[in-house]
């Protein structure tokens, strides 16, 4: 297995999740999202002496979290060597601690993907109203795309791990639409989809830039993509 991590002016948090990923014996690829602070510098050092394999992708300009998971994706694909590619922020508000959990679902159910799902307790109550609404609206969009039904409790969750033979060919559509196109294209796809419970931590030093322009983006995207695709 091998972890996409995109990141983003992570140096305060990106140790922190290659340190457990080091514990759970999972590889890495960071993509640097042209970051203004010393992300690339944190994880260089660290992947000089870890028991894991650590890549790492620097773009020299922010390019959005759709084409740096894109990017790492692509890269680890070409490896041609991991079964499963894992999907994580790099601010440690989700924990690599919970892979095991997730695959283990994964396994036991025979499931080409498992989609991690935070307690609403642990969200904040507009994030959780947005949550909700996204979740609704995508699951009527894969039904729409796909003709198959599947019911997301928390589809904007980028926490993942997927089958990595339904990864290629992918269209990652741009900015935070990202996990949203990957639910529409592996239900088309007719990857049987699972969730887990995954533990969600919104600490000081985890800045988040989703905004409410940017959510109206993604749904404009995802409307668009199915359409066209039609």
């Amino acid at each position: 297995m091998i972890a996409v991590i995109p990141a983003f002016n992570e140096e305060r948090n990106i140790l922190k999740v290659l340190r457990d990923l080091e514990k759970v014996g999972v590889d890495a690829v960071v993509i640097d999202d042209g970051s203004k602070d010393n992300t690339s510098k944190v994880v260089e050092e660290f992947s000089k002496n870890s028991k894991i394999n650590i890549y790492l992708i620097k773009n020299e300009k922010n390019e959005g979290k759709a084409k740096a998971i894109e990017k790492g994706t692509k890269f680890a694909l070409s490896l041609n060597k991991y079964k499963y590619i894992i999907y994580i922020d790099g601010d440690y508000q989700h924990k690599p601690m919970d892979i095991p959990k997730l695959l283990k679902k994964l396994k036991n159910t025979n499931a080409d993907a498992v989609f991690g799902v935070r307690k609403y307790k642990h969200i904040p109550l507009h994030r959780q109203v947005s949550n909700f609404l996204a979740s609704i609206l995508t699951s009527l969009a894969v039904f729409i795309y796909s003709k198959r039904f599947y019911f997301f409790r928390d589809v904007q969750c980028g926490f993942r791990i997927i089958r990595a033979e339904f990864l290629k060919d992918m269209n990652f559509g741009d900015g935070y639409a990202v996990e949203h196109f990957i639910a529409l294209q592996l239900a088309k796809k007719g990857a049987k989809i699972v969730e887990e419970y995954v533990s969600v931590e919104y600490h000081d030093e985890a800045i988040s830039y989703i905004t409410t322009k940017k959510i109206l983006e993604v749904a404009k995207q995802v409307i668009k993509f199915i359409f066209l695709k039609q």
